[in-house]
């Protein structure tokens, strides 16, 4: 006769495999990261074919892409590449992550199987020469995606630097046929994501705004990002950061 095994619910860990978890339970931290966002205004009919039912498009239609090259986090260090959309949820305003890339596989496995963050990988780099600060997306290697260009100008007082909550569209396929609606899990996840600016010997904020333009370079259908088109870029702000990701809240079932 057989023997059952002993591996019950109580001991698995915190992802797969249950054995020797991928990653550690949240919260994950992140400090002295540096960050370039870039937001622009782009058309409403394309946002609107993107953004989640449940969600609602503000008066302005507006992006953001964000560019972060995190030297320290609870995952290691990695640079991420995160696409998102202003909008509301409920009529408050909200971020909706659209499309993000790393380069580790940490932070794609939580970012996916944790919060819904739609997560990739591939070939992500800050460039600093002369006055200059450079970003740029490529995936695959070689196949540039985005290149974001900005200068530091003007400084932003702490206070000042406004991030909104994040929206994730978590969707788990069905490992069963499930008829015309084959996910397991279709949900909004909303997380409180706080970036702190960090404050200088001489008590400025390390954040900076100045002039700085964002091309969408190669038109892949398979990473999409040109589909929302930059008519006007409307801000460009480059800056150091500490901030946490906690667990979310799950806001909408489909």
């Amino acid at each position: 006769m057989g023997r059952m095994g002993r591996l019950t619910l109580d001991k698995f860990g915190a992802t797969m495999p249950v054995t020797a978890p991928a990653i550690q339970e949240s919260p994950f931290w992140y400090r002295g990261v540096t960050m370039m966002f870039v937001q622009y205004r782009t058309d409403e009919e394309a946002l609107l074919r993107v953004l989640p039912e449940g969600l609602e498009l503000g008066d302005d239609p507006t992006a953001v892409v964000a560019i972060g090259d995190y030297h320290f986090s609870t995952f290691g260090p990695y640079p991420e590449a995160i696409f998102s959309i202003p909008c509301l949820l409920d009529g408050e305003p909200v971020s909706y992550a659209h499309y993000l890339f790393v380069d580790q596989e940490a932070p794609l496995i939580a970012g996916r199987e944790v919060w819904g963050y739609a997560k990739k990988l591939a070939h992500i780099e800050f460039i600093r020469q002369s006055e200059e600060y450079m970003a740029i997306v490529e995936r695959p290697r070689g196949n540039r995606i985005l290149t974001a260009v900005m200068r530091t100008v003007d400084n932003v007082p702490a206070e000042n630097f406004v991030s909104l909550p994040s929206v994730a569209l978590k969707m788990i396929p069905d490992a069963e046929p499930n008829g015309n609606r084959g996910q397991a899990i279709s949900q909004l996840v909303r997380t409180e994501v706080e970036f702190a600016p960090v404050t200088a010997t001489d008590g400025l904020s390390e954040v900076w705004t100045g002039p700085g333009s964002l091309v969408f370079d190669a038109q892949s259908a398979n990473d999409p990002w040109h589909e929302l088109p930059v008519r006007e870029v409307l801000s460009c702000t480059y800056g150091t950061f500490n901030f946490y990701l906690p667990k979310g809240k799950i806001v909408k079932t489909y």
